[in-house]
């Protein structure tokens, strides 16, 4: 399997804190049948992390699990949150995208609202040939509310990821119940861990594998965790089916406040 959102790189966020954790992560991920991860440390502010950093960061990290014998690779990425120039440090190469390759890059939603012109951001991205990836809609508050307003932004070209502790309700009813509705109406399309830890937040996807595939079957369930996101790593196109429907019936949005 593929985590393409993973906080596995040592002190560069609020995820690993030294390389001896980042080697645990990975012993746990190669356990659980991963064997690539996207290293995505945040970018918002509060963490700023250069891409010659993180570059720096996953090449010394995949000598050391060269050295321990660790069968996992590991390749570069950056949890970014919305900017209104984003777009122009993408183009000069200022900003980290999934595997470096300037397509595809993980934009991070925050837990509650929708940034503003959000619709003309995405717009703008899309203009300049690069595709966002929206990390964990699900713990949106906003969403949450109304998925109607994510399906408006995967019209508009962006892809989702979904957490694997959303589907196994380790982060509470709401993200799960919005979880599994994006997965009902082909709202979502990558499962990752987010992981950050060994133990809070671990590198485990099999368990939402599971869970996933009781929801859209498990050749798509396995394409989320495989073909996907490894079509997103190598800047392809990315093959996804349109959202079941255009409008969430009233009672299901109903459904997901309760």
């Amino acid at each position: 399997m593929i985590d393409i959102h993973n906080h596995i790189l040592p002190c560069l966020d609020d995820g690993a804190d030294s390389p001896a954790v980042s080697l645990r992560m990975a012993r746990i991920a190669v356990s659980d049948g991963i064997r690539v991860i996207v290293a995505t440390p945040h970018i918002n502010g509060l963490y700023s992390v250069d891409p010659e950093n993180i570059l720096y960061e996953v090449d010394r990290l995949n000598l050391l699990l060269r050295q321990e014998d660790v069968p996992l690779k590991v390749l570069p990425g950056a949890d970014i949150h919305v900017d209104s120039r984003l777009v122009d440090a993408v183009k000069n190469g200022e900003v980290m995208t999934v595997n470096n390759n300037r397509r595809y890059i993980m934009l991070e939603l925050p837990d509650y609202g929708i940034p503003r012109h959000m619709s003309d951001f995405l717009w703008e991205m899309r203009m300049n040939g690069i595709t966002p990836v929206l990390t964990h809609p699900e713990r949106n508050a906003a969403i949450q509310d109304d998925i109607n307003i994510l399906q408006g932004f995967i019209m508009q070209g962006a892809l989702s990821q979904i957490t694997a502790m959303s589907l196994t309700g380790e982060f509470g009813r709401k993200p799960k119940r919005c979880a599994v509705a994006l997965l009902k109406h082909d709202l979502a399309h990558v499962i990752a861990t987010d992981a950050h830890s060994t133990r809070r937040r671990p590198p485990v996807l099999s368990r939402a594998l599971r869970v996933a595939g009781d929801i859209v079957g498990d050749d798509q369930a396995l394409r989320m965790v495989t073909e996907i996101p490894e079509n997103i790593i190598n800047g392809a196109d990315v093959g996804v089916p349109e959202p079941r429907s255009r409008k969430v019936r009233f009672f299901e949005r109903l459904l997901s406040r309760s």
